[in-house]
């Protein structure tokens, strides 16, 4: 009965991991950056947990051997899915997070192995929050700093967001001033996807 109960607990967490991964395939996610990563490691340890408790069973043994395969397959292919599954544990690439209010936050980060660093902004409704709006990190610094990126040099693109405040957001864009390297300007941002009526 108790290896019952540990059964469902993880079947439970398994599911809430998956939700997880398919609201990310469509933009969405649970509001906080940390959710994701939270939900993401009790499912890894619980998974541990679950493999080395029940390890007798033909079915964990099986399950194990699926998950190894996964995570070999997801290697092959140039190790890109392999970096997303690393990047999706962890803090990897994720240079800074900025929150503008109660509804909006940016995130600075290189979203795959192979990208380039750009804004990604965030607008959140009740426990869930939708990826709005991205822009690569180049064209804001070529915005704010006054300068064409073929004159911003590598170190220059690596300058840290000093501030960011939100001056105005509607069904078409985000209007940020963002402050970078001791300059001052507000850049728009498209919204790539629409859900101001969702939700």
């Amino acid at each position: 009965m108790k290896n019952r109960n540990i059964v469902i607990t993880y079947l439970v967490m398994t599911l809430i991991f998956l939700s997880e991964v398919v609201l990310n395939f469509n933009q969405y996610s649970y509001r906080g950056y940390y959710t994701d990563k939270i939900i993401g490691w009790l499912w890894l340890a619980m998974t541990v947990f679950i493999i080395i408790k029940l390890w007798k069973k033909k079915a964990i043994k099986a399950y194990f051997g699926l998950l190894v395969a996964g995570i070999i397959l997801s290697i092959l292919p140039m190790m890109i899915p392999f970096f997303a599954l690393l990047s999706y544990f962890s803090t990897i690439d994720s240079y800074q997070r900025i929150s503008l209010n109660d509804e909006y936050r940016i995130e600075r980060h290189r979203p795959g192995a192979l990208s380039k660093p750009q804004i990604a902004i965030y607008q959140q409704k009740g426990i869930f929050e939708k990826r709005i709006s991205k822009t690569p990190y180049v064209e804001v610094l070529e915005k704010v700093i006054q300068r064409p990126s073929i004159d911003i040099s590598s170190d220059e693109r690596n300058e840290s967001i000093q501030e960011a405040k939100l001056v105005s957001a509607n069904k078409d864009s985000i209007g940020i001033e963002y402050k970078i390297m001791n300059k001052k300007q507000i850049f728009y941002h498209k919204n790539k996807e629409d859900w101001f009526d969702d939700l």
